[in-house]
């Protein structure tokens, strides 16, 4: 352990024996998350890694989860692991002492066991990759770990060229719950997981999972399927996760904030709206393969996780778990700005294609879905004229296809972003740039 790692071990210790030490002499009823915040600024406040604020603060929240049963003591100690290089006895010590000292009506680790005679459904994981061997091995270990047992992991290898093949030999050859695909040439995530789903995916269960993202709570499996059996009008299950920041090499605790379970109808006319968000990509959602077939995931043209939430969600409602299960990596800062419009209008076309199943074949309500279109069809173009939109072509590209497709929004797209292009070229020049920063 470097000079660096061992100050932050020792901080990290000092910090949970100041968390450890309020929890057990506080005389409050219920300790609130405020309490532990309070305890975390009085700590920083004395001189302590200052620089580390943002880690604490997470470790903070974190702790208040683990004691509300929404974070697993595997995902407390992966965190303190990860965060601040805390070794395997001085874990055991911290972690002994912390539940100690917890009420004996807290929720800590209410891990799902089945009984002797439990059937266990299969569950296949689709594991699509592309030149990343190195998260790919610790995605397909993340899902090996769990305590499921009846998994299957399909890996579908879109034609790598950083020797995937030859990690896949040496890791999982002639693995029995490993099939492996190595495509011949470059077809792209959507086409591969829909021809993994197609060929291989025959569990019960389907959980889509990009090679750069994992679990780290090993019951998760196990909670989604039980959750999945007691709430047989739902088409997916999700949890929340763990933002990696890879350039900071920081964690952050993202919550979907979302009931139980949320109506199909209400989810869907909402979606991505506030108090509606979306699951960060797949990887903690657990879709029933039959929801999956009948929202017509084998005749889908772009099979993203946007897609695959809105088909799911016109045959089913959604559930979350409210426990932090996975760790969903943000490289760089993660947004991208160069779509092209071509991807754009295939983004469109699917939820035309969306907006047509709800009303003809499962029977929403027409002006509800039309409303909802208009609304999405307005903040694709919107993100993508600002954003990624380079000349005039692109522009007229998007006002034709609205005017075509959306007519009810064209006007209004088209006076508000008429003169996004000029401005767009007036700030490529230098002078332009200094004269608007002032």
């Amino acid at each position: 352990m470097s000079q660096y790692e061992s100050s932050k071990h020792a901080d990290c210790y000092s910090f949970l024996n100041s968390i450890i030490e309020y929890i057990q002499n506080s005389k409050v009823q219920k300790i609130t998350y405020e309490d532990l915040k309070e305890v975390a600024i009085d700590f920083l406040q004395k001189g302590h890694s200052q620089d580390q604020s943002e880690r604490y603060e997470t470790l903070t929240q974190l702790i208040f989860k683990f004691m509300d049963g929404k974070a697993s003591e595997s995902v407390l100690i992966f965190y303190l692991k990860r965060q601040f290089a805390m070794e395997e006895n001085t874990l055991d010590e911290i972690i002994n002492k912390l539940k100690l000292v917890i009420s004996k009506d807290a929720l800590v680790d209410q891990s799902i066991t089945f009984a002797d005679n439990f059937s266990y459904p299969k569950v296949s994981v689709i594991i699509t990759t592309y030149n990343r061997k190195e998260y790919l091995l610790q995605a397909i270990n993340s899902i090996l770990a769990q305590d499921y047992p009846n998994i299957e992991i399909i890996t579908i290898d879109d034609n790598s060229s950083d020797g995937t093949d030859l990690l896949m030999e040496e890791h999982f050859k002639n693995h029995p719950r490993i099939i492996y695909i190595r495509k011949e040439q470059n077809c792209g995530p959507g086409t591969n997981r829909r021809e993994a789903f197609k060929a291989y995916a025959d569990g019960e269960y389907t959980l889509f999972l990009d090679d750069d993202d994992y679990l780290i709570d090993p019951n998760y499996i196990s909670k989604t399927v039980n959750f999945h059996m007691n709430h047989p009008e739902i088409s997916f299950v999700a949890a929340n996760v763990f933002l990696e920041y890879s350039l900071k090499d920081l964690l952050k605790i993202s919550d979907l904030g979302l009931s139980e379970v949320v109506n199909k109808y209400d989810y869907l006319l909402n979606f991505e709206r506030p108090g509606f968000p979306k699951p960060l990509s797949t990887l903690t959602t657990l879709f029933k393969r039959d929801s999956l077939i009948e929202m017509g995931i084998l005749n889908m043209n772009m099979v993203n996780d946007a897609s695959i939430y809105m088909r799911a969600l016109l045959v089913g409602d959604a559930g979350f778990i409210d426990s932090i299960v996975g760790v969903y990596r943000i490289h760089g800062n993660n947004i991208t700005f160069n779509l092209s419009k071509e991807f754009i209008v295939e983004n469109l076309d699917e939820k035309t294609i969306v907006k047509n199943m709800a009303i003809e074949q499962f029977g929403f309500n027409k002006k509800d879905m039309d409303k909802w279109f208009n609304y999405t069809v307005h903040n694709t173009v919107s993100y993508y004229l600002v954003n990624s939109a380079r000349n005039a072509e692109d522009f007229r590209y998007m006002f034709n296809w609205t005017k075509e497709n959306c007519p009810f929004i064209y006007n209004d797209l088209r006076n508000t972003y008429r003169f996004t292009l000029l401005k767009k070229r007036l700030l490529r020049f230098p002078l332009v740039r200094k004269l608007r920063g002032k």
